[in-house]
């Protein structure tokens, strides 16, 4: 009876730990403010935004397969617009806020219509030249954008203005955009999404519209590094023209690879490593990139699938049921 109980007990554990994980991470970075020099919580605010801004990139890169090679555009996008918002047509906080995620979710269909008409190679350089060519409007429209010098004077919420309180905002944005990609996911539509990953023509065969999926994919994970973009213009009081440059972009894509694209952790976990890295080791290392390129190469070859490695699993399709045309699409 004993080894019943035990055994049971066993299988409880281990069936729930990613949960208490969860907990236990979630209790960490909530007390983290306590325990800390109140120079470091700018920081970790920072790794937190950087996590999300990852995460959201991994919808498409690792989960469905796709290859965002210039996913700062959104991050910028989010931040200009609510700055330009702010700044320049002297809008209060909310409705700016609102607009500038609208902004977002409708430039983010035009640039991700525009992508998604060639093949995989041609959504990644196109991709890539939109991020280039917001850069150059970034630095090129200083009456609107300030050029370089970026806009500054963005106030944050009146309630969450202080360091520490914004922290606990930023933490719970956060988890709640953590809450509905995990939702959105582990739903039909996110296995799908892994199906293209895993065999996108079996997908067209079931007569699904892939270019469909990757079209909404590509908006929600826009969305999110809009977000991003308008808490790190919070963090830091100002939009600047480091949001929207390339190296961003590689950046986002190194946080996935280092901590595992395949892993719904893994961009938290090389969001981190790789913030906390540039932030401390600049202050002494004039060539630190070199070290975190170095960094790079040893992760992608040592840890094959990042540190929070997962074994491939093949991705079971939802069944649906369809009526084929003639012409392969899908009939009613």
């Amino acid at each position: 009876m004993n080894l019943k109980v035990e055994d049971l007990m066993t299988r409880i554990i281990i069936r729930n730990k990613p949960i208490g994980f969860l907990i236990a991470g979630v209790i960490i970075v909530a007390v983290l403010p306590l325990i800390i020099p109140s120079q470091w919580i700018q920081l970790f605010t920072q790794v937190l935004i950087m996590a999300l801004f990852a995460t959201g990139l991994n919808m498409e890169m690792g989960y469905a397969g796709m290859m965002p090679l210039g996913q700062a555009t959104f991050l910028g996008l989010g931040a200009y617009s609510f700055g330009i918002l702010i700044v320049k047509a002297h809008m209060s906080l909310a409705p700016a806020i609102v607009l500038a995620l609208f902004i977002c979710l409708i430039v983010n269909a035009i640039i991700g219509f525009l992508c998604l008409r060639g093949k995989p190679m041609t959504f990644g350089l196109l991709h890539m030249a939109f991020n280039i060519l917001f850069t150059t409007i970034v630095a090129k429209w200083i009456p609107i954008t300030g050029g370089d010098v970026g806009l500054s004077g963005i106030p944050r919420p009146h309630i969450f203005a202080g360091t520490v309180p914004f922290y606990y905002m930023v933490l719970g944005l956060v988890l709640i955009c953590y809450l509905i990609i995990s939702t959105i996911m582990n739903s039909p539509f996110g296995k799908i999404a892994q199906g293209l990953r895993e065999n996108e023509e079996r997908l067209i065969f079931l007569g699904i519209n892939t270019k469909r999926y990757q079209l909404i994919l590509f908006i929600i994970s826009g969305f999110f590094a809009g977000v991003a973009g308008i808490l790190l213009a919070m963090l830091n009081r100002g939009v600047f023209s480091s949001y929207v440059q390339i190296i961003l972009s590689a950046q986002a894509m190194m946080m996935c690879l280092i901590g595992g694209a395949y892993s719904f952790w893994g961009p938290t976990l090389g969001a981190a490593l790789i913030v906390i890295f540039s932030n401390t080791v600049s202050n002494y290392v004039f060539y630190w990139q070199g070290i975190l390129g170095v960094i790079m190469i040893v992760t992608v070859l040592g840890f094959r699938g990042g540190i929070l490695r997962k074994r491939s699993v093949k991705t079971n399709v939802p069944d649906v049921s369809v009526n084929k045309s003639p012409s392969g699409g899908t009939a009613g």
